[in-house]
């Protein structure tokens, strides 16, 4: 994730917030992140038939996945 200067001075006056008005901030931060994810991501039930999906995907060869470093690599290129 490429951070601007904006979001590295943002973060610096929210790390002084005290602990509570950091959680507060996080929070709805959180529910904004929340509101962009899929519609069918809010049922935890669908959330783990993908994760097995995509392990069973894995171990049979046919998705190779991601290394650490391919993983924030591929991190760095989306902001």
């Amino acid at each position: 994730m490429i951070q601007t200067i904006a979001t590295q001075e943002l973060f610096a006056q929210a790390a002084r917030l005290p602990s509570e008005e950091r959680r507060f901030l996080a929070e709805i931060i959180w529910e904004t992140v929340d509101a962009d994810l899929p519609a069918q991501w809010e049922n935890d039930s669908t959330i783990a038939a993908e994760v097995e999906r995509r392990f069973e995907a894995f171990k049979a060869g046919r998705e190779l996945g991601l290394s650490h470093d391919e993983v924030f690599a591929a991190q760095l290129l989306v902001a």
